[in-house]
């Protein structure tokens, strides 16, 4: 569904958001915005069928299970 590059820039800015010590660094806030950003492009483009909150899901569990494994 998603490209393994795509997933890995997935993975750099769910880190740089969900793995802070300060949520509200302005970086953070930055990085979260840009990750559901992203998000939201890679579900128009490869999966509109399927709802938003369900491609979200598959997503975050691909991040974690990416930073599991390096």
């Amino acid at each position: 569904m998603i490209s393994k590059e795509q997933i890995e820039e997935l993975v750099r800015l769910y880190d740089q958001f969900h793995g802070a010590f300060d949520p509200l660094l302005p970086e953070v806030l930055e990085a979260e915005q840009a990750f559901f950003e992203k998000l939201q492009t890679l579900h128009t483009t490869h999966a509109a069928d399927l709802p938003f909150h369900e491609f979200r899901r598959y997503a975050v569990q691909k991040c974690k299970e990416y930073l599991r494994h390096t």
